[in-house]
């Protein structure tokens, strides 16, 4: 692969990457260090990259996997969490960013993966399922019980309603 086309097919991905490490990291340094060494690695690889199907699936992984192995070897301090967001905010949008930047926090890696691939990126549930190794089922599945999670959170937080909106 020659780097105009390395450039067409991944460095144009390198964005959404970062904000996919971020979601599962929690660390803004983090995430950009592991989309970086990600990044670096497929350079160095782009030839194997010629023949796969589908890069930004292939650099999703690569990059989902680089960010399980900094999580193993670097566990974030308790009150480290979202510094990115806003210690005050000022309207309602960004009130409810935080709230929901801090459920998702207390939700397990593989829901806040799937809810943000799915509801922040945009992913199709066929892409996912491709990214992750599931079956689509497993995707919808995993989905469910991540919004579920969110809102039983939120409510906690005493954000919520009582109807079962949020």
């Amino acid at each position: 692969m020659e780097e105009s086309e390395f450039n067409i097919r991944v460095l144009c991905l390198r964005d959404k990457m970062f904000r996919f490490a971020r979601s599962i990291l929690n660390r803004r340094d983090e995430a950009e260090d592991v989309t970086h060494d990600t990044i670096e690695k497929l350079w160095r690889r782009r030839e194997f990259l010629d023949g796969c199907r589908d890069v930004e699936a292939f650099a999703m992984t690569s990059l989902r996997n680089g960010c399980y192995d900094r999580l193993r070897r670097v566990r974030p301090l308790a009150g480290d969490t979202f510094p990115f967001l806003a210690a005050e905010a000022e309207d309602e949008r960004a009130e409810a960013r935080e709230i929901v930047a801090k459920a998702m926090a207390r939700l397990s890696p593989k829901l806040r993966e799937v809810l943000h691939l799915k509801d922040i990126e945009g992913y199709a549930t066929h892409e996912i399922a491709r990214m992750l190794g599931v079956e689509e089922n497993q995707v919808r599945t995993i989905l469910s019980r991540a919004r579920r999670g969110l809102r039983e959170t939120i409510e906690k937080m005493d954000y919520g309603t009582n109807d079962g909106r949020y």
